[in-house]
């Protein structure tokens, strides 16, 4: 009897146990997602200025430059407002600091994408000032591969969000 009793009193010690490292992976596991979501929102956080100033950038070029008949005034607006608002954008995205490691992908694409935005609009320019339909016609192909890159960083960022639980609405804006 004094063997089936410490049998029993054994195999409930190890069934103790094995609920408690469950209970513990299953609370490990509730942290990290919980660390995962603050860490997304804190990257949504950071850049959506960015973004919203990008955004801002390209619909004041739309008004500005590509409603303009005067081929001088839009280069002038290009050079001069445009391009030096974007090169603040790149710097801006460049500085966003991501200690999350598995968000460096999506966030690797906005670079990209604003780097691409930038170069868009500088062809752009340069086709102004050239007067060179070709340059701009370049600046067309740019501006859709800004668009794909762009979709790719956003594409990532839910995908991510969604492995973690993190319910986001993206907006567009027309």
């Amino acid at each position: 009897m004094k063997i089936l009793r410490r049998a029993l009193l054994v195999i409930s010690l190890m069934a103790i146990g094995s609920v408690l490292t469950a209970c513990s992976e299953i609370v490990d596991t509730i942290t990290e997602q919980v660390d995962a979501q603050d860490e997304l929102i804190a990257y949504i956080e950071d850049s959506n200025p960015v973004i919203e100033a990008s955004v801002n950038v390209e619909v004041a070029a739309d008004e500005f430059v590509f409603m303009e008949e005067d081929i001088e005034s839009a280069y002038t607006y290009l050079v001069e407002t445009t391009i030096p608002a974007l090169q603040k954008v790149v710097e801006d995205t460049e500085a966003i600091v991501i200690s999350f490691e598995e968000l460096q992908p999506s966030h690797d694409k906005l670079i990209e994408a604003h780097k691409k935005l930038l170069e868009t609009y500088s062809t752009y320019a340069e086709g102004y000032y050239n007067d060179d339909e070709s340059l701009l016609e370049k600046g067309d192909l740019l501006y859709e591969e800004y668009g794909v890159i762009y979709d790719e960083h956003e594409a990532l960022f839910t995908e991510l969000a969604e492995e973690y639980n993190l319910e986001v609405e993206l907006e567009e804006v027309e």
